[in-house]
C-alpha cells in the first residue's frame, strides 16, 4: 500500500490499522503496540504514535488524527504501519489524495471553509475532516499551499 492509499483508506473508513472511534485502549495497543507517547489528564488519554494520535476518554477512543504534516520532519512510523510508508514521503498532495478518495465514485469531498491559513474538507456522510495548507509558504517552510496537514476522525461532525 502507498502513503496515498493508506491516507485514502483512513479517510473513507475512519480507522487506522482497524482501530478508530469506539476502540478501547487495549484495542489500540494490540493493533499498534505500546511504544507511543502517553499523555494522561484525568479520564482523558492521548496516545501519540508519531504519524497518528488517538484521543480517548474513559478508555474509549473519541478521535483519531493522522498528522500528515509530520512526514516532512521524518516522523516515527509504528511497525504496524511501515508497509504503507515503505517509500518515505514528504509533503502529501491534497489533489492526489482527493483523486484517490473519489476514484471509485463512492466517496466525495465537500469544502467546509477556510480559516487561519487552512482549508477544511469533509468526506461526505462521514465524520472525517481533511485539513489542507492554504497559506503561502514562507522561507524555510516545508509545506506549501495544497499540501495535506492532517486527517481528523471524530465521533461527531
Amino acid at each position: 500500500m502507498t502513503v496515498i492509499g493508506f491516507l485514502s483508506n483512513v479517510a473513507v473508513t475512519g480507522t487506522v490499522a482497524g482501530v478508530g472511534v469506539g476502540s478501547s485502549t487495549e484495542d489500540i495497543y494490540e493493533a499498534l503496540g505500546n511504544e507511543c507517547v502517553v499523555d494522561r489528564n484525568g479520564k482523558s488519554l492521548r496516545l501519540d504514535y508519531g504519524i497518528v494520535e488517538f484521543a480517548l476518554y474513559a478508555g474509549c477512543c473519541e478521535g483519531v488524527t493522522v498528522q500528515a504534516h509530520r512526514l516532512v520532519h521524518g516522523v516515527v512510523i509504528p511497525d504496524a504501519l511501515k508497509a504503507a510508508f515503505s517509500v518515505q514521503s514528504d509533503a502529501i498532495s491534497f489533489s492526489a489524495l482527493r483523486a484517490e478518495i473519489e476514484a471509485g465514485g463512492d466517496y466525495s469531498l465537500e469544502e467546509r471553509g477556510r480559516q487561519f491559513g487552512y482549508r477544511s474538507y469533509r468526506v461526505v456522510n462521514t465524520h472525517v475532516i481533511l485539513i489542507v495548507v492554504d497559506m503561502s509558504a514562507g522561507e524555510g517552510d516545508l509545506l506549501a499551499p495544497g499540501d495535506l496537514w492532517s486527517i481528523a476522525v471524530s465521533g461527531r461532525s
